[in-house]
This record gives C-alpha cells, structure tokens and sequence, in this order.
C-alpha cells in the first residue's frame, strides 16, 4: 500500500466532517493547543500526552481535527500521524505509523501523533511504552481520544480532558445550526430536554430521528445515524431494547442470556464487551457495576432517547405490545409490563388475537426487579389459575419465556405443550416444586430458577432434557439433592449449584464427577459429604472451562472437620480457576494447591475457623481481590515478614478484612519492635482496602498508593500511621517518589479512638469524600482538614464531644466542597463559622442536633446552595435573614423541627417571605401532626 493510500484516513475524516460536532468545546480547544505549542520533547525528552475522554459521540475525534487543523499548530508539527487505534496493540500502531509519516508534510519538525478511538486499558507502564513507541516514530506530542477513563498518574506531561454532555442551550444551538426543519420545534425541545448530558452525536440523532417521521429518511441509511454505529448484529440488540419499559432496570446478566437464546451471534468480543460499547455509546444511563473484580456492569437503564429510538428501529409503536425483529425473516416477539395494575386484563386482550398470538416466538414479563412484586390476592389467582393456562394454550410456538419475579406459586402442567421451549426462566419465584411435564421441552437449553428459594427439588427425569446447556439454580437453598442421571447431559455448560446429598454420596460423586463442560460459576454444598474412597484421583481439575468455584460447607455438622479437609484436598480445581470462595470451612489446615492458582483473581474466606497457617498467597501473580471475613480464629496471615527482592501481593487492589477480632499481626514471626523502623514491605497497587471490626490488628503490609477507597471501623489506626510515615519509593525505583495517601478518593472512618498524629490529613490532597461516625473522642476537625483542597462531599454524624467551631480555619481550604451532611452532633448550636467562606457548598443536611438554635447568619454568602434539609431539630427557632439572598436555592426541606415549621407556613409564617422564593418546599411532621407545607415541583 502506498503511503498517499496510508494517509488517506485523516483527509477522509477531515472531508466528512463539517468540525459542527466540536461546537461548545472553545476552551477546551484553546487549552490542548495551548499545551501543544510548548516546546516539543525531542527524543530525549517526554513528549505530552493530551488524552481527550468521553462517551462515544461526545466529539472527541471532532475536537482532535480541530486541534490539528489549527494554523499554530500545523505550522508546528505539519500534517498529523493520524492513525485509528480501535482494538490495536501500540506494537501494530507502531508498525503502520511509519509509512504515515512519510505521508505527512512536517519536514523535519516533530510529529503530531494522534491516536483515535484508543481501546486499550491504560496504566503509567503503557504510558511509558506509548511514548516509546510516539518517539520512535518521530514524535513529539501525542493526542488520544478514548471512551476509556485516563488518569493523569501524577505524570506533568500528561493532561486529561474528559468532555460533558451538552446542555440544553448548547444542544439548541447545535441543532439550529444543522438547518433542520422548525416545523416540530416543540417535540424537539422536549426531546432535547431529556437528552441533557449526552452526547452531540445524540442532538444529530434527533435531527435525523424527526426528519425521519417526516418521510425524510430513507431505510438503507439507518447506520449513518444510530449512535452505535450499527452494525447488522447491532442493529438487532438495539432493536430488542423496545422490549424492556421506559426506566426499565436491567440486568445484564439477563440481557445476555435473553441475546444467547434468541440465537444472535456473537461478535468477536464477548457479550461483555457489547454491553461495555452500549455504555460507552451511551445507550445505557444509570449504571451499576459488580464491586469487585474489574467490575463489570451489574445492571443499567436505556437511555430515554435511545428507547425512543430502538422502538422506531424495532417498527414498534408506543401503545403496542408486538415488536418485529430486523432479521432477514421478522420474529414476533412481545412483551408486558406486570408493574401495571392493567396488565392482566391487556395480556387477556391480546391472547383473544389468537391469529397473531400462536406465531409468537419471545414474550417477556416485566415485574419490580428493585423490590418484589406485590399484586392483589384476585389478579394473582387470575395470573396462577387462568392466564398462565391461556398463554401455554395459545402462544404454541413460543421459543423464549421469561416469567422472572411474578410472584408465581405454581407453574401450569401444560407447559410441556411447548414443544419449541429453548429458553424458560421461572427466578424469584415462590415455587415449591416444578411439574414432571417440564422434561417434555425436548428443544429446552435453558432453564433458570435463581433464587426460587422455596423450591425443594428438581425433576427427577431432568436427564431427559438432553439439550439442556444452561441449568441456573443458585440461591435455591431449600435443594436437598440433585436428581440422579444428571450426568448425562453431556451439553450441560452451566449448572450454578450441585447439592450432595446425604444419602447418596457416592452417586453424588460420579454425576459430578462427569460433568467436565461446566463453565462460569459452580458452587458445591456440603461436598465433605461425598465420602471419597480414592483420594488421589484429581478429577476436579478436568474441568478446564470453570472460571469460578465455591464450596459451601456444613457449619452445623460437628465433628466433620477431617471429611472436610480430605474433601477439599481432593477437589483441586484447573489451575484457569479466577475465583475461588469457601465458605464455613473447619479443617485443620487449608488444601495445599491454592498457592499454585496462577490464574486466581479473587480469593474470598468466609466464617472459616481453621487455625493458622493459612496457604502461601503473597505471590499469587494475578490476584487482585483478597477477602476474609468472619475468621474468628484467625491471629496472623503470612508465617513471616519477608523482605525479599519480590515483591507481596504483586498485583492485589482491593483487601477486605471484616470481623477478625484476634488478628493481630499480618506475620506469625514480626522482626520489628516498637524501637525499630517500621516494615517496608508495602500493597504496590492496592486500590481499595476495608477493615472492619479488627481492633487489635496493629501490623501489615503498607499501602502509600492505595487511590480509591479506605474504610476504618472499629480497628486500630497503627497501620495507617506507618503508612502516613512512609517516604520511600513504592515501587523501587529511585526516581518514582510515593506520597502516602495522596491519591486516594474517599475515606470511611467510624468507631476509632484514636486519630493518627498531628497534620496526619495534610497528605490527602485527591480525597473527594469523607465520612466520620461514632468517634466518641473525637473533639475538634481533624488536624490539616484545610488542606483537603479536593473534598466535594463531607458526612459527619454521631461524635458526641465533637466542636465543629474549635477550629474555623481548617474551613477555608474547601473550596470544591459541595455537600455537607452533619448528624445527631450534640454541641452543635449553629453551622460552623468558618463555613460561610465554602461558597461552593451546594447542599446542606442537618439531621438529629438537639442543641441546634440558630443558622449561620452569614448564610447569604453561601450562593451556590441549592438544597437545604432541617430534620429533627426541635430547637432551631427560626432561619436567618439572609437566606433570603440565597436566589439560587431550589429546595428547602424541614421536617420534626416542632418550633421552626409554624415560623415556614405559606403567607402566615414569620419566616415565610425569606423563603417564598424557592421552588420547592416541604414542611412536614413525620408522627403525631402533618403540617401542609407548600411543594411546587
């Protein structure tokens, strides 16, 4: 390929884009060229790295051409190495960025890199090997964009600009200006109203979307403007989003599944990964993530907007309940929403359409996933009795059924009339026992009965569902056994618990024994009671696609401890195991191979009262979750304090000890003594690290560049003072120094006696949030507080000797705080003094201060508040004159303040015309007496 071919990308970018996707990023423009025009690294120097971050179609890559396209800095750096980073290593960008630099016109000046739409997950050693590479090309400045989150590492040479959503004026503007028609501005607004923060690619999308009703847009075109880009596959995923309703919580793990079923085929990257793109395209909003591990998407929302959209892509309108697939041959599918107090009498409605009804191939019910569903005793005996008999007799080529959360006691017999079942998912459900009939779904692969906590037993033909891959029963704790045969379903690839029974252990045994397809989770309740003969058959460990195992024990069997330890031994799962969990384990000693785990991510002990030692795990190389918990026994962890060239805990990032009550010392045999220095081995990549009820743990490990989470409860602070102390290098280089806690995020500090030294909080300088509780000796604010020039959100409740006045000038260094929740303080009598210089407070929570009697005079100076709660201060007599000048305050809430809510009544109150200028109000008596407040929403 010639090098003109080679540089055709960026021109053909440059061509396509009008730069209107960048409108509103000025500052953001000036600054990067600003950064930019300083002298370039040469080789042997660091060239910057500019990264540009946001979700896709915030205008990352439209803001990098501007910058390029820039008079200063094209007459800098020539014609940009403009190279698509999607899914490549920095090795293959390396490979492709020569012969676009000889494409470039820069002559002999240093070269702009820029690498868009980078997808690689970023640490200070890929920083350094992206520089590498950028100056071996020639390099002296480097551009990113990325849906990835960056930090700056502390590196000055690195400078993140992560880009917002616009609002609704800017949105406006974009719009006006892409010459769209006026003739639905109304509906434009609103719908522009509810796309605040998303992306300018979304206001685009708009546009399009109502030309679209107009006729405008033509069928083909449809990729042009879906904001994913839509491929064919996704294109299908988008359109199967019209089936959830609006706000719909979803999770992932069934949406997957869902896809898995319908038979969509999966693209190169996991289905993981489609859900990570959706939450980068911004098509999912309110996301929730598993809190361990790399945490992955628990649960989300589709955006407003975007179900607009997937229910036009799907060919669906609002008030109906069919949707047609996009595949070449469109499925019908349907679905109902049992939140709705109409819902049975629509389903009834529907199935009288029985010409649409028997070519039904999905229908999904959708009840209160939050909280459980409630329905009243005559629609739930219609649902059991009649509807569900309506819907199996009816709806006969149903291949997908989902029945989750329904609140079902029963599941009909004739359900194995449904000869091409291939997905049936009955979770959280209140079913005591399933009819035989279910073994008849000969085309069944999936069947889910998660957290069916009532069902006692499974059928015993399931052997005869000889497709079945995926058999989903965790949290089913009232299973006694597993139904005999099981081994025969040689396809199964999930089964989520195995219960060895108590009389048949052997057998047990040998089902389980077969099962080598398993994949995902297993986890095995009361495996000591299989009763092994052959204790050096190792064959556990065949099972090579099993990813995450547990073993439930019996904690009320007395006497088993050395079934226990045998059974364990003997169950050494495949070294590609990531997850192991053991919980209420009593064996003398723990299995001797979870040391040679390689592949071992996350280890969890809980309730486990094996005495000491536990297995060798400082050398684990990918273990990145530690967690003990309840481990009432437990005195020491490692045997010894080893400072050897290697370091412990190579990669662990979140360290959780909960209830270690005789814990003492991380290390059996601790060298050190209080007159010598204190140990230097240290956590080198900790994040997050939770210690709660270990009161008398006084020695471990060092954590200087724990970043995200510290929760002290009820434990000795020794630790954190010798890590406060620490000024060595955490890595062993020389160069690199390390700055306890300066890059931490939040702290969590509750039940402590002491507090470290003097000035001990001088060194936070990245804490963003902040909570006390329950320090009973705590009598001023922390010394250093002012330093905190990061904290946005502080809680401090339940300290009983604590004077928030003793020290008004620890105050004034807040300047990014925005919210103040302050509960059950005794001495309390008025908000702080030195608070009236936070002029960035926004919101402002009292709760439970009986001495309370008056605000903060000088509260006029606090002009960013926006929100005002009072509760339970029965003292608190009337509120300040200037809160009258707070014009930007929203919400005043004031709740069980007996003296103060006559003083807020509308018109007649004292107090009233201080506040009749905020919007919402609400003046309330939660016992006794209801004061009719005034609330304008």
């Amino acid at each position: 390929m010639g090098s003109e071919k080679k540089n055709s990308e960026y021109d053909d970018l440059l061509e396509k884009s009008n730069i209107v996707g960048a409108i509103h990023r000025e500052r953001e423009e000036k600054e990067i060229i600003e950064i930019l025009l300083k002298e370039p690294a040469g080789e042997n120097g660091v060239p910057p790295v500019v990264a540009i971050t946001g979700i896709a179609g915030i205008g990352k890559t439209t803001l990098a051409l501007l910058v390029c396209e820039d008079d200063k800095v094209k007459d800098r750096f020539g014609s940009p190495i403009w190279l698509n980073a999607a899914g490549k290593t920095f090795d293959e960008l390396a490979s492709i960025a020569g012969p676009v630099k000889a494409a470039a016109t820069s002559g002999g000046n240093p070269s702009l890199l820029v690498l868009d739409d980078l997808r690689a997950e970023i640490s200070e050693s890929t920083v350094s090997e992206l520089r590498k590479h950028a100056v071996s090309v020639g390099a002296g400045a480097i551009i990113v964009t990325t849906r990835r989150t960056w930090q700056s590492f502390g590196d000055e040479a690195m400078h993140v600009f992560s880009l917002a959503g616009l609002d609704e004026e800017q949105s406006w503007s974009l719009f006006t200006s892409l010459r769209s028609s006026n003739k639905h501005k109304e509906e434009i607004k609103e719908i522009l109203h509810n796309c605040l923060g998303v992306s300018p690619l979304a206001t685009k999308l708009v546009s399009k979307f109502l030309e679209s009703r107009a006729g405008t847009l033509e069928k083909d075109k449809l990729s042009e403007w879906l904001q994913f880009r839509l491929q064919p596959l996704a294109v299908q995923l988008v359109a199967y989003l019209s089936l959830f309703p609006d706000d719909y919580l979803i999770h992932a793990d069934r949406l997957i599944h869902l896809w898995i079923a319908e038979g969509f085929v999966p693209p190169k990257e996991s289905w993981r990964e489609v859900i990570n793109d959706f939450v980068d395209s911004g098509i999912f909003q309110d996301v929730k993530r598993e809190e361990d591990g790399d945490g992955v998407v628990k649960s989300c929302r589709v955006h407003p907007y975007m179900q607009e959209l997937a229910c036009f892509v799907a060919k669906k309108k609002k008030d109906e309940f069919i949707t047609t697939g996009v595949e070449e041959e469109p499925l019908l599918r349907a679905s109902f929403d049992m939140r709705l107090v109409d819902s049975v009498s629509k389903l009834d409605l529907f199935l009288k359409e029985e010409k649409r009804a028997k070519d039904l191939r999905t229908i999904l019910f959708h009840a209160m996933v939050e909280s459980p569903l409630v329905l009243g005793n005559q629609q739930a005996e219609r649902m059991n009795e009649y509807t569900w008999d309506k819907v199996l007799s009816t709806c006969k080529a149903l291949c997908v059924l989902d029945l989750q959360h329904l609140g079902m006691n029963m599941v009909p017999s004739s359900i194995g009339k449904l000869k091409d079942l291939t997905y049936l998912d009955l979770s959280h459900n209140n079913i005591e026992k399933l009819p035989n009939s279910i073994t008849k779904l000969s085309q069944l692969k999936t069947l889910k009965l998660s957290r069916c906590h009532i069902l006692k037993e499974l059928p015993k033909d399931l052997k005869d569902l000889t497709k079945l891959t995926h058999l989903h029963i965790d949290g089913c704790v009232n299973i006694q056994s597993m139904p005999r045969g099981i081994n025969n379903l040689t396809s199964l690839q999930t089964l989520s618990l195995f219960v060895v029974g108590k009389n048949e252990p052997m057998a047990c045994h040998e089902e389980l024994k077969d099962l080598n397809q398993l994949r995902g989770h297993l986890e095995i309740m009361y495996p000591e009671r299989l009763k092994l003969q052959d204790y050096s058959s190792k064959w556990m460990n065949q099972k090579e696609h099993l990813r995450r195992l547990t073993f439930r024990l019996d904690q009320h069997d007395k006497g088993n401890e050395q079934d226990q330890e045998k059974a364990l031994q003997v169950l050494e799962p495949h070294t590609n195991l990531t997850e192991l969990h053991v919980v209420g384990y009593k064996g003398d000693k723990f299995p001797s191979w979870i040391p040679s785990l390689d592949c071992l991510v996350k280890l969890s002990l809980y309730n486990c009262s094996t005495p000491e030692p536990l297995p060798r795990l400082d050398k684990l190389p990918c273990l990145k979750v530690l967690e003990l918990r309840r481990m009432h026994s437990l005195r020491f962890i490692a045997e010894k304090c080893d400072d050897s060239v290697q370091p412990d805990f190579p990669s662990l990032k979140k360290l959780t000890l909960w209830d270690c009550p005789k814990l003492k010392s991380w290390w059996r045999n601790d060298n050190y003594t209080d007159g010598e220095s204190r140990n230097s081995i240290i956590f080198s990549c900790i994040s997050s690290l939770q210690i709660q009820y270990c009161p008398n743990l006084t020695r471990m490990p060092l954590y200087p560049t724990l970043d995200e989470i510290l929760e002290l409860v009820d434990s000795s602070v020794e630790p954190m003072w010798d890590t406060i102390y620490y000024e060595e290098s955490g890595t062993g280089s020389k160069e690199e120094k390390v700055v306890p806690f300066s890059k931490l995020k939040c702290m969590f500090i509750a039940s402590i006696q002491k507090f470290p030294p003097e000035r001990w909080l001088v060194k936070f300088t990245s804490l963003e949030k902040l909570h006390i509780r329950d320090c009973l000796q705590l009598e001023a604010l922390p010394s250093g507080f002012k330093h905190l020039r990061s904290l946005q959100s502080l809680t401090i409740e339940t300290c009983p000797v604590l004077d928030l006045d003793q020290s008004p000038d620890e105050w004034e260094g807040l300047e990014k705080l925005n919210s103040l929740i302050i509960r059950e303080i005794p001495k309390l009598k008025s908000l702080p003094m030195g608070l009236k210089k936070v002029k960035s407070l926004r919101e402002i929570r009292l709760h439970d201060c009986a001495r309370l009697t008056s605000l903060l005079e000088e509260i006029g100076n606090l002009t960013s508040l926006v929100r005002l709660e009072i509760c339970q201060c029965e003292n608190l007599a009337s509120l300040p004159k200037e809160i009258g000048k707070l014009k930007s305050l929203d919400t005043l809430i004031i709740k069980d303040c007996p003296l103060l809510m006559p003083r807020c009544q509308p018109d007649t109150g004292n107090d009233w015309p201080k506040i009749a200028h905020v919007k919402n109000i609400v003046v309330k008596q939660t016992s006794q007496r209801l004061w009719a407040g005034k609330l304008r929403m």
